[in-house]
């Protein structure tokens, strides 16, 4: 069995996807982990509570709070995502606050970003500046209905304040 295909939290040797360059690496396979910290940290089949890194890579893997610079997620699901750059490729995300984001046939619940490039995904509420690519925005009944509520109940209240001042 190769050193990195071994359950556990050990240094590794990580070469970045279109690149020769290797670069010293903390990788998390197959564990049940609260906290993670380092420089590049790739993850593989595990369940972490907060990672923090640079640049982080998870695959197959679950995460309560990810922030980093840099995070690729492939077939994993993040509650709370915070970074510059983002790749989501066959993820689910819950709430996401990046400043560039590149999702494939991914799921995020509730989006806030500059740049986004969604392929085939779905976005529950998205604050985006620019967005790029075929993209299904969805709104749920109830969440539309409680804006039309808040929106109906400020136009009264100010119709009230409007008449008590004559």
């Amino acid at each position: 069995m190769h050193e990195s295909d071994r359950p556990g939290i050990h240094p590794t040797v990580y070469r970045q996807p279109g690149g020769n360059v290797p670069t010293e690496a903390t990788a998390v396979r197959d564990m049940h982990v609260d906290r993670v910290e380092g420089q590049t940290i790739v993850v593989e089949g595990s369940r972490i509570a907060q990672l923090t890194g640079q640049r982080v890579s998870l695959e197959r893997s679950t995460a309560q709070r990810v922030e980093g610079r840099s995070v690729q997620a492939d077939r994993s699901a993040i509650r709370h995502l915070e970074a510059e750059r983002a790749v989501a490729l066959r993820s689910a995300v819950a709430l996401a606050r990046v400043r560039e984001l590149r999702a494939a046939r991914a799921r995020i619940g509730l989006l806030r970003a500059d740049r986004v490039e969604v392929e085939h995904g779905t976005v529950g509420i998205a604050l985006v500046r620019e967005l790029a690519g075929p993209t299904f925005l969805r709104v749920s009944l109830g969440s539309l209905l409680a804006f039309a509520g808040g929106i109906v109940t400020g136009i009264a209240f100010s119709f009230v304040a409007r008449s008590k001042r004559r």
